[in-house]
C-alpha cells in the first residue's frame, strides 16, 4: 500500500489507475509551466509544485474553512491526546497536529508526503509557537517506522473523500494501527458509514442531458442522449452543484446505510464486493439519481458527528465549505429493464426514465471496486417479487 494521504486523487479508478496517478506525482512540474505562453506568474508562486496549488486552491482552502469538521477533530483530541503520543497521517499544513500540540499531547508526529506542505506546516508550528512539540516528517505513511517505545497512543487522519474510503483512508489507518501505533491505540476518526439516497430532480438530470427544444429553436437534439453516462459516479462539487439549493430535489427514498469501516481495522475484504438492497418508494415520480452521502464519528461516541448530507449542509455557515469541498457523488438512473434489447440498425436507443409509484418495491444493487472497495457503481431494478 503506497498512498499519498495529502494528495486527492481520482476516486473512480480502479488500484492500477491509482498506482499510475501516484507515479505521475512523484514528478515535480512548476507552477509557471502549467501557464500558456506569454502569461505572467507571481513571483512568490514560481518554482512551486503546480500539483499542490492547484489541490489547496482547488478543495484545500474549502476544507479549512469548515468550522463544524474542525470543531469534530478539536472536541475528539480534547478527550484523548492530553500526555499522549499522536501520529497524524497526511498532517497537510499541520492543523490537527496544532490542535493535538494546543491540547497537551506529548509529542505529535506529522507525517506528510508534500514537501511544499511540510515546508508550511513547519512555518504554521513555528507561528503558533507549537515547533518542540511537532515532528514533521517528509514521507508516506506507509515508509515510516517507530520504534515501540515511540508509537502512538492516538492516530488522527482526515483523508476522507466524497467516498468515505476514496481516499484509501481505511488501507492507510490500517497499516499506521499495525505499524506505527500502541496495540490499544484510538484512532480519530473512529468508524464511517457510506449512505445512499434516491432522489428525484429535473434540474439535476437536466445536467446530463439533451435540452427540450423550446430551449434550442425547436430543434430536435434527443438523439444526443445515448451517450448519457449511466454508469459513473460523477462529484457535485466538480460541476458546481450544491443538492441542498436545489428546489426540486425530493428524497424517493430513506438514506440507506450501505456498510460501516472501523478506521485502523476494516479491512477491504471485510467489505462486500456486492449487496443487494430492498428500497421502497416514497413517492410517485421518476427517480433520476443515486446520491452517496456519508457519516463519520469519533471514538465513544457523543460529540459531533462529521456528515456529507446535503440536509445537514442547507443553511449552515460553514456548508458551503463542506459541498465545497466534499460535496456528493450522484449516479444518473435509467430502467434498464424497459429499454429495448437491441438498438435499431443505425439508431442507438436513449436511456429510459426510472418512473416509479409510491410504495413500490425496489432492489439497489451496489457494487465496489476490487480489491480497495474505493469507488461504487449502482443499478436499480424493480423488486422480482411484485
Amino acid at each position: 500500500m503506497r498512498v499519498r494521504p495529502f494528495r486527492r486523487v481520482p476516486q473512480h479508478k480502479g488500484s492500477r489507475a491509482w498506482k499510475w496517478h501516484q507515479q505521475e506525482s512523484d514528478e515535480f512540474e512548476p507552477f509557471e509551466s502549467r501557464l500558456r505562453k506569454g502569461l505572467w506568474c507571481p513571483p512568490r508562486l514560481r518554482g512551486r509544485d503546480a500539483s499542490v496549488i492547484e489541490e489547496v486552491n482547488d478543495w484545500y482552502f474549502a476544507m479549512l474553512h469548515d468550522r463544524q469538521r474542525n470543531d469534530f477533530y478539536w472536541s475528539a483530541l480534547g478527550r484523548l491526546v492530553k500526555g499522549k503520543r499522536v501520529v497524524d497521517i497526511g498532517a497537510g499544513c499541520g492543523l490537527l497536529s496544532l490542535m493535538a500540540a494546543r491540547l497537551g499531547a506529548e509529542s505529535v508526529l506529522a507525517v506528510e508526503a508534500s514537501r511544499e506542505m511540510c515546508t508550511l506546516a513547519r512555518l504554521n508550528l513555528q507561528r503558533n509557537g507549537l515547533a518542540d512539540t511537532v515532528r514533521v516528517v517528509n514521507s508516506w505513511s506507509c515508509d515510516v517506522a517507530l520504534p515501540p517505545q515511540e508509537r502512538a497512543d492516538v492516530v488522527v487522519s482526515e483523508t476522507l473523500g466524497t467516498l468515505l474510503l476514496g481516499e484509501c483512508a481505511h488501507l492507510h489507518l490500517s497499516d499506521a494501527r499495525k505499524r506505527l501505533a500502541k496495540p490499544d491505540a484510538v484512532v480519530v476518526p473512529a468508524c464511517g458509514t457510506q449512505f445512499a439516497r434516491l432522489v428525484m430532480s429535473p434540474s439535476l438530470a437536466s445536467l446530463s442531458a439533451a435540452p427540450p427544444p423550446e430551449a434550442c429553436h425547436g430543434f430536435d437534439l434527443s438523439a444526443t442522449n445515448a451517450l448519457q453516462d449511466t454508469a459513473g459516479l460523477y462529484f457535485t462539487k466538480d460541476r458546481g452543484v450544491r443538492l441542498s439549493s436545489l428546489t426540486d430535489l425530493t428524497a424517493m427514498s430513506q438514506s440507506i446505510p450501505l456498510f460501516s469501516a472501523e478506521f485502523g481495522v476494516t479491512e477491504p475484504h471485510d467489505i462486500p464486493r456486492s449487496m443487494t438492497f430492498q428500497v421502497e418508494a416514497k413517492h410517485s415520480g421518476v427517480v433520476h439519481a443515486v446520491v452517496t452521502t456519508w457519516e463519520a464519528e469519533a471514538p465513544g461516541g457523543g460529540g459531533p458527528v462529521l456528515s456529507t448530507d446535503y440536509e445537514s449542509t442547507r443553511g449552515q455557515p460553514w456548508g458551503f465549505f463542506r459541498d465545497m469541498q466534499w460535496g456528493q457523488g450522484i449516479q444518473l438512473v435509467e430502467d434498464f429493464d424497459a429499454a429495448p434489447r437491441l438498438a435499431s440498425r443505425g439508431a442507438a436507443p436513449p436511456p429510459v426514465p426510472f418512473q416509479v409509484v409510491e410504495g413500490e418495491r425496489l432492489a439497489l444493487t451496489v457494487r465496489l471496486s476490487h480489491p480497495d472497495r474505493m469507488s461504487i457503481q449502482f443499478r436499480l431494478q424493480r423488486a422480482r417479487d411484485q
